[in-house]
């Protein structure tokens, strides 16, 4: 997951937003406005881990619960709306029946709750005067972060009652970079689901075919087991914060695993898919609960 400290090219952006956080004043509504692709969405995400996290609160983690859902889209505190339909637009049932009922009670388990807005524009008629009404009367402990493109085309109202937060056009050179480490990075996520999936599989032949596709790259392997290793311990805080205290120690010593062909790999040039394919065997083998 991407932290505000790992914004790249919109560092005035991110230090105003740090500035918020350190003094404790984060507005109820912000409006992040500036060109498409240029990081608006992703700092909503990171702003919202930042409130959230448990182990660096203003900062965020990567590794914590909290943290660990919001990169995962799961966590029940922050919300996303997003375009819908052949006409590309947020529905005024959007608003009605996901954001609203939500305002009447405290977050589940968050410390704030955060609804991210993909594009307000696509707030059409009904749709952006229901929202227009939450912002004039916001709830406690909740947070909007409204990106557009487009900010003129937004109703003056809501306009006003956002902080604006304008971001800079990144520059060709690390716009380029940056799609190429999106897709480097999904392809990795790509990859530990499967080992992650494989762990399960009822058949070898599922264990061979995800150690094959990641060890075909030879530089992709360490990366994903470091990867696996993460999605483990998350599985095994979760599992602790539950009292499931026999699988959390379970998925440590999964951890511990994948985290000692790491280092076979990295450390001892261990051939690739053959440590995998030891690694997944030896997972399937360990107990499920302690």
């Amino acid at each position: 997951m991407i932290l505000l400290a790992d914004v790249r090219g919109q560092e005035r952006a991110i230090a105003r937003l740090g500035r918020a956080l350190a003094a404790g004043r984060v507005p109820h509504a912000y409006l992040f406005s500036g060109p498409p692709g240029c990081g608006k969405y992703t700092t909503g995400l990171a702003l919202a881990a930042a409130l959230n996290c448990v182990s660096r609160p203003g900062q965020g983690c990567a590794d914590c619960p909290a943290c660990a859902k919001i990169a995962a889209g799961i966590h029940p505190d922050v919300q996303t709306l997003v375009r819908e339909g052949a006409a590309q637009i947020i529905p005024i049932d959007a608003i009605r029946e996901r954001l609203i009922p939500q305002l009447a009670h405290a977050p589940h388990e968050g410390r704030v709750r955060v609804f991210l807005i993909e594009e307000a524009t696509a707030l059409q008629g009904p749709a952006a005067n229901a929202l227009l009404k939450t912002l004039e009367e916001p709830p406690p402990r909740t947070h909007f972060i409204l990106c557009t493109a487009a900010p003129d085309q937004l109703l003056p109202t809501i306009r006003s009652r956002c902080q604006r937060v304008s971001f800079a056009p990144l520059p060709p050179d690390l716009r380029a970079r940056l799609a190429d480490e999106t897709v480097a990075a999904e392809r990795l996520d790509t990859i530990a689901g499967a080992l992650r999936e494989a762990v399960d599989a009822s058949a070898a032949r599922a264990i061979h075919d995800a150690a094959a596709e990641a060890s075909r790259e030879r530089t992709e392997v360490a990366p994903a087991l470091e990867l696996l290793a993460r999605r483990f311990h998350q599985e095994a805080r979760a599992a602790a914060d539950s009292g499931e205290v026999g699988r959390a120690a379970a998925l440590a010593g999964r951890a511990s695993k994948v985290l000692e062909t790491h280092t076979a790999v990295t450390l001892h040039n261990a051939h690739g898919q053959i440590a995998l394919e030891g690694l997944l065997h030896q997972l399937r083998a360990l107990p499920v609960d302690q």
